[in-house]
């Protein structure tokens, strides 16, 4: 996906996101409008049928100071007729004289002040009582307020909840393509380094097939072992990436499973030592053994712990500035074989040794411009490991080198 396909739909994403938002907030709005008002329809109709039948109830003899009046059943008549309305809050009640400022009754002292300045004031004037805008049935709804956003709040978390569902899909898209990207770029690389791979060895036999076929050389008997030398070790090194390439794909497989056997770990360094004598000459560069482990027999897969041991040496090879120095030792550590192999090439940052295991993951050279890889060798070494149910680490400094830690069980 191109960047300004990225910054655009993201952009469009956000628009909508927000303008969802925007108009999820003024609908809620409007929505507790329409809640509040009819929450003031319903208590003012539920007040009109109280003061209709309170006024029925005054006796004529308490009309004078309202001393006599019964406020029993006063909470009890309120709520009520409340609920008949549809309102399931039970409120302060009080019955205030506003001439005096005073109340005759509050359901709850502790309340007064809220109640006399509370805007639920209904007249309360039967015939012959005080001064008719003298007297009122105050009310007060304490939790007024979530009664009526109850029935918007629903809503509203379900859309933000919504949005935070769509918001968080759109994210994972969005790291699915741009993880899409980088992955078919790395085959991209990978396509490429192959090529160059398997190049450079056919270009290296074809070029010394053509010395051998000249008779002043293929006379020569040390020329003449020292081209069919190159030819086999070119050979070795070609077979070796395409049966790492192989391999790989093959452990990709969960069904996969290796051919343990009884193998001689130290034969096996022995021999992959040997094939890269030629190329470290070239180099000036040499390899040092320190072979201590004993017992060095252990039960793995003599192919696949070849091709590790390959790997490891040929990237302590390739990513050595200078003359490559690779020592590989060996050593019983608490009842399992551990195998080092070093290098003083560029080594590698702490960014780079998290993800240096993964999959087509290339490690930055630097300077070194001349560095090949397909990216699957040190993939394909962790991938051995676990399925000898070994461990493998690394210790690395900046141009320091690294060295590779691998530990094996002995059965």
């Amino acid at each position: 996906m191109k960047r300004w396909i990225r910054i655009f739909t993201i952009s469009v994403f956000a628009i909508a996101a927000v303008s969802l938002v925007v108009i999820q907030f003024y609908q809620t709005r409007r929505t507790f409008s329409i809640n509040d008002n009819m929450f003031n329809i319903g208590v003012g109709n539920a007040m009109d049928e109280v003061i209709k039948q309170l006024e029925g109830d005054v006796k004529g003899d308490d009309r004078q100071t309202g001393t006599a009046f019964s406020y029993q059943g006063l909470d009890s008549l309120i709520t009520e007729q409340l609920l008949l309305n549809g309102i399931d809050i039970h409120p302060e009640v009080g019955l205030y004289n506003s001439s005096e400022r005073s109340f005759l009754y509050s359901s709850d002292p502790k309340h007064e002040k809220q109640l006399e300045e509370s805007p639920y004031r209904y007249n309360f004037h039967p015939a012959g009582v005080v001064s008719s805008n003298q007297l009122f049935i105050n009310l007060a709804f304490p939790s007024a307020q979530l009664f009526l956003q109850r029935n918007s709040n629903l809503f509203v978390y379900m859309t933000f909840f919504l949005v935070l569902i769509i918001a968080t899909m759109f994210i994972i898209s969005l790291r699915t393509l741009a993880n899409q990207r980088k992955l078919d770029q790395m085959k991209s690389e990978f396509i490429n380094n192959m090529t160059h791979e398997i190049k450079t060895p056919l270009a290296t036999i074809g070029l010394a097939c053509e010395m051998l076929r000249d008779e002043t050389i293929s006379q020569d008997i040390d020329s003449r072992q020292n081209f069919i030398g190159i030819i086999n070790d070119e050979n070795q090194r070609m077979r070796v990436l395409v049966e790492t390439i192989l391999q790989s794909a093959k452990m990709s497989n969960k069904n996969f499973r290796i051919s343990p056997k009884e193998v001689d770990v130290h034969q096996i360094i022995g021999k992959v030592a040997q094939s890269f004598t030629l190329t470290l000459s070239n180099r000036g560069g040499h390899l040092e053994t320190h072979l201590g482990a004993d017992p060095s027999v252990i039960v793995a897969d003599e192919l696949h712990l070849t091709n590790l041991v390959y790997n490891l040496i040929d990237n302590g090879i390739k990513y050595s500035t200078n003359a490559p120095e690779i020592t590989v030792s060996t050593a019983i550590v608490d009842g399992k074989l551990e195998l080092r192999v070093s290098d003083h090439g560029i080594g590698i940052s702490k960014e780079d040794q998290k993800h240096v295991f993964e999959k087509f993951y290339r490690v930055s050279t630097g300077n070194v411009h001349n560095v090949k890889g397909f990216g699957i060798g040190l993939n394909y070494v962790a991938q051995v490991v676990k399925l000898h149910q070994g461990h493998i680490a690394i210790e690395s400094t900046l141009g320091q080198g690294s060295t590779f830690i691998i530990t094996l069980p002995l059965q």
